[in-house]
């Protein structure tokens, strides 16, 4: 092999590592949404996300979802859940699952899939008529959002304040390191 073949090779290797090193680091990526102190009454209630999506709290630890969809990776999957299950708040500076969440209140939330349930899949080839907020996973996705559920699956959500003040609960999706950022807003307040 000569030098310049053996330079154009080395060269390409030093490429390729660098290429597979800087793929899962994006350009978007910034620390997670300001998060603040909450207690438990504060985020009992239902709360609304995109397409439908909710997540309601009860006292007694009960969580019930409607379309939720997977957090971070488990977003790729395409499934959105429809299920019962149980939730904690965590205080701030527990939460010990990385830089996605904040350093704030994060809930904790374990949820079952309900046998069944309409929601927990969508039609193939619906696509969304409502605008989708900044942040917000894009319309092509959710148009294909049919796969079924896991039968179990959990969250740590952040919780964050809106433009008007108002709570807001979030998680992220697909690469945590892009920053896709999925709000839920409670019932009753202004979406910021």
């Amino acid at each position: 092999m000569t030098s310049t073949a053996r330079r154009v090779l080395a060269m390409a290797a030093v490429s390729a590592a660098t290429l597979a090193l800087s793929s899962c680091v994006d350009s978007r990526m910034e620390p997670p949404p300001p998060s603040v102190k909450v207690t438990a009454q504060d985020v009992y209630g239902t709360w609304r996300g995109w397409e439908g999506s909710s997540l309601t709290l009860r006292p007694e630890a009960e969580a019930s979802t409607v379309k939720l969809d997977g957090q971070e990776f488990d977003f790729d999957d395409a499934w959105r859940m429809t299920g019962t299950g149980t939730w904690r708040l965590q205080r701030p500076g527990t939460y010990r699952g990385g830089n996605t969440v904040g350093d704030g209140s994060v809930i904790h939330l374990e949820v079952n899939t309900a046998d069944g349930a309409e929601g927990s899949r969508t039609s193939a080839g619906t696509t969304s008529q409502a605008p989708l907020a900044s942040g917000t996973p894009n319309a092509r996705v959710a148009a294909s959002r049919t796969e079924p559920p896991p039968a179990r699956s959990t969250w740590d959500l952040g919780v964050t304040k809106g433009k008007q003040g108002e709570l807001l609960l979030f998680f992220l999706t697909s690469d945590p390191d892009v920053r896709d950022t999925y709000y839920l807003t409670k019932d009753g307040t202004e979406s910021s």
